[in-house]
């Protein structure tokens, strides 16, 4: 026990001393008000139009946009859908040459496909032609860097970071015991504790992302790296060209054990919870209904609003946990903002974009009411003021040390991908299929999907 407590002290001391060097690196950019007098033009009379998802920030815009009115004149409007829709939209605009929209949001995965097809700008040009301090561009996370762009292209500037955190009552945790999960195995242990646990009345052990597609889809990816597989044979971490070999190992022993571990962990879940996604496993948690959830970064705020939220001072975060003997990582996810190729406003959305993900801009979109968005830059996620607002950005911090670029695949064909597995995964856990079936269908289908797209396969 002394040793775990040594060991908890000087990982809180080095986060501390981290905080300290890289926040006094990145002051100067943030004690300097930036003249935006100078930096932003006159768009007097027009309106931006953007196009992304409905995920919990995006109340955020509302707050801070009319500051860029204020500066510019013009009049911003944001259309936001569910994850589905968003890309079905951002698809029919592009496909349709539309000038509806100027700044497109668009999710890692989703990069490699509007790149390749050419729907959105290369921001290179804009970046070097713009004020390096606004745009600094080596305050943003390296890994997210590397999300943001494709073939040499910066497809857009970052703006929110997700990373999948390990939230657990802490309260709860206290009372039986129990520190955060090193393992999957661990984790599998206190949620059987927590479930149809006759001191915890109402109370289960956790959700996962279970409903079908994209929801289902997305987890299997976040897993599959965490009890040591991989998707294809050259995408793992460290791999010098991830896409170099797409030879399918979805039907692998670990990407069968993935699909498993879904089967095993419902019975932990609440009545129902097989249709649970993003928002409902969310919910569950800060409802009390839960003791544990392993979810994005970007809902992580709602747990501490109290008029969405039980369990406001009585939850904590942790790093993922993996498989026993395998290295935790993390998944990595999040928003970009690109510029509409066939608009007719370039120039002014290419202003918002450089003001919106600028530092000040930025560590403000953090703070906004009711909830702020995820840090994307190192000036954000180790600013003090932000660590003590928001405490789990230690979490995120430690998680962003670890975490692969590539845990999902950012191909033209990723969302196909994504959607097939989460199809054949679903079907596993609602019993149409053993787990070995399912991923013996899938592995098939992304396998035509990616001798269509020339991707080399070895036979």
């Amino acid at each position: 026990m002394k040793s775990k407590v040594v060991k908890l002290c000087l990982r809180s001391v080095m986060f501390l001393v981290a905080i300290s060097l890289l926040s006094g690196t990145f002051a100067c950019l943030q004690a300097e008000e930036i003249n935006w007098g100078k930096e932003l033009k006159n768009w007097e009379g027009r309106e931006l139009r953007i196009i992304m998802i409905a995920d919990p920030w995006v109340d955020a815009f509302a707050v801070i946009n009319p500051e860029f009115e204020k500066l510019t004149g013009a009049r911003v409007t944001v259309d936001a859908y569910p994850y589905d829709g968003t890309h079905e939209k951002q698809i029919m605009v592009g496909a349709g040459r539309s000038t509806d929209y100027d700044v497109i949001v668009l999710d890692c995965p989703w990069v490699g496909e509007f790149a390749e097809v050419g729907y959105v700008e290369d921001l290179t040009p804009y970046m070097k032609a713009s004020n390096p301090e606004v745009v600094a561009w080596d305050d943003y996370l390296e890994a997210y860097k590397t999300v943001a762009t494709w073939k040499g292209e910066i497809t857009g500037m970052p703006f929110g970071a997700y990373h999948v955190l390990f939230h657990y009552r802490k309260d709860l945790f206290g009372e039986a015991g129990f520190t955060p999960p090193k393992t999957l195995e661990e984790w599998k242990k206190i949620a059987a504790y927590f479930t149809n646990n006759p001191k915890y009345p109402g109370l289960y052990g956790t959700a996962l992302n279970y409903f079908r597609g994209a929801p289902i889809g997305q987890a299997w990816f976040e897993y599959i790296w965490n009890v040591g597989g991989k998707p294809f044979e050259s995408n793992y971490p460290g791999s010098p060209d991830p896409y170099a070999d797409m030879t399918p190992k979805i039907n692998s022993p670990e990407g069968r054990e993935v699909v498993q571990l879904f089967i095993d962990m419902v019975k932990y879940g609440p009545p129902g919870v097989t249709s649970y996604a993003w928002d409902e496993r969310a919910t569950a948690f800060a409802m009390g209904k839960i003791a544990t959830v392993s979810c994005w970064s970007a809902r992580t705020p709602l747990f501490v609003d109290p008029a969405r939220s039980e369990i406001t001072d009585k939850f904590a975060t942790a790093v993922v946990p993996p498989k026993k003997g395998v290295k935790s990582v993390p998944p990595l996810g999040g928003w970009v903002m690109g510029i509409n190729k066939f608009g007719v406003q370039k120039d002014l959305a290419w202003d918002y974009i450089k003001w919106f993900t600028s530092i000040p801009i930025h560590k403000k979109f953090m703070k906004a009411k009711p909830v702020g968005g995820p840090p994307s830059r190192y000036s954000a996620m180790l600013d003090p003021e932000l660590n003590k607002m928001f405490p789990w950005y230690k979490s995120i911090y430690e998680s962003a040390k670890l975490t692969y670029e590539d845990c999902r695949p950012r191909i033209p064909e990723s969302f196909e991908i994504i959607d097939t597995i989460g199809l054949y995964t679903s079907k596993a856990v609602g019993g149409e299929l053993t787990a070995e079936k399912a991923m013996e269908e899938a592995e098939k289908k992304i396998k035509s999907v990616l001798a269509t797209g020339g991707y080399y396969i070895r036979e």
